[in-house]
């Protein structure tokens, strides 16, 4: 599993491919070709198809799970 880190967003790669490859295709034809994608990421010619990691916080709330 491949994580990019851009700015604070972290994403994980769910696949890559060349731009001169889809030209003919909009970055949502592309994302919808990849189950959970919802980010196309490009770095020179390579478009990563990308899934946006969510940083969650949570808190205990004491008392008893049954």
């Amino acid at each position: 599993m491949q994580i990019i880190d851009v700015n604070d967003d972290r994403y994980v790669v769910q696949g890559t491919v060349s731009a001169q490859k889809v030209t003919h295709l909009t970055t949502d034809q592309i994302k919808n070709r990849y189950s959970l994608a919802d980010t196309v990421l490009r770095n020179g010619d390579t478009l990563y198809i990308c899934m946006k990691i969510i940083d969650g916080e949570f808190e205990d709330i004491p008392g008893n799970i049954t």
